[in-house]
């Protein structure tokens, strides 16, 4: 009878055991996939976390690019005011500088028609009296303001005259020269050939003469100075 009961307390012993057993693996089993999944949400925790803070950085960042641009455009609002005032006073200098240029040049007209004939007519009364230093240096004022005008043709021509009644044959030569270049179809263009000729003559140049009186020939050859150029030819070796 003792041994009976020791057998049933053996079996029960064992039995009670093995039912221990399987619930602590069970529990373990349970508590492994309790542990797993709050690593799991710890993580979707610490991912959204991320993303959330990601997302902010991502304000943070167009916040700041929303302001640089507000200030750039700011700053072009500011600098195309500034350029538009530039312009706005460069245009008003301009309308004084143009009024101002035509203004002066009215006046340079206006002193261009009035003066020139007083001067001409007293180089010429200086030429008359013999003053051929006054003269040139009045004639040189004329043509020097008044290039392309009709007193400034004559005081081209009468500057060449001054020179070679001066017996300055090398500088009445250049001057005849220059009124030939200038007005190439005048009427006193044979007068300035021979007048050339009679220079290169006074610097005894006789070669030269002979190439300007021959020219003045050929080219005019019915003009009063062509027939006087056949004379002088005559004369030089």
């Amino acid at each position: 009878m003792n041994d009976m009961k020791k057998v049933l307390v053996f079996f029960l012993v064992v039995g009670l055991g093995s039912i221990i057993s399987c619930r602590t693996k069970s529990e373990i089993r349970r508590e492994q996939e309790f542990e797993k999944l709050k690593q799991e949400v710890t993580m979707n925790r610490g991912d959204r976390a991320d993303v959330d803070s990601s997302v902010d950085d991502v304000k943070v960042e167009i916040a700041k690019i929303g302001n640089v641009i507000e200030e750039e455009a700011q700053g072009r609002r500011k600098e195309s005011e500034e350029i538009r005032k530039e312009l706005t006073a460069l245009s008003t200098r301009m309308q004084a500088l143009e009024q101002r240029a035509v203004t002066e040049e009215l006046n340079q007209k206006q002193l261009l028609q009035e003066k020139p004939k007083v001067s001409l007519e007293s180089g010429r009364r200086f030429y008359d009296d013999g003053k051929y230093d006054d003269a040139i240096d009045t004639f040189k004022n004329i043509v020097k303001a008044t290039p392309n005008t009709e007193d400034g043709k004559r005081a081209q021509f009468l500057l060449g005259e001054s020179y070679f009644s001066s017996k300055d044959y090398a500088s009445s030569a250049l001057e005849f020269s220059e009124f030939r270049k200038r007005f190439p179809k005048d009427a006193l263009i044979p007068n300035a050939i021979y007048r050339q000729a009679a220079s290169f003559k006074g610097m005894g140049k006789s070669k030269e003469a002979r190439l300007f009186f021959q020219d003045l020939i050929e080219r005019f050859p019915r003009s009063p100075f062509a027939s006087k150029a056949k004379v002088e030819m005559k004369k030089v070796n």
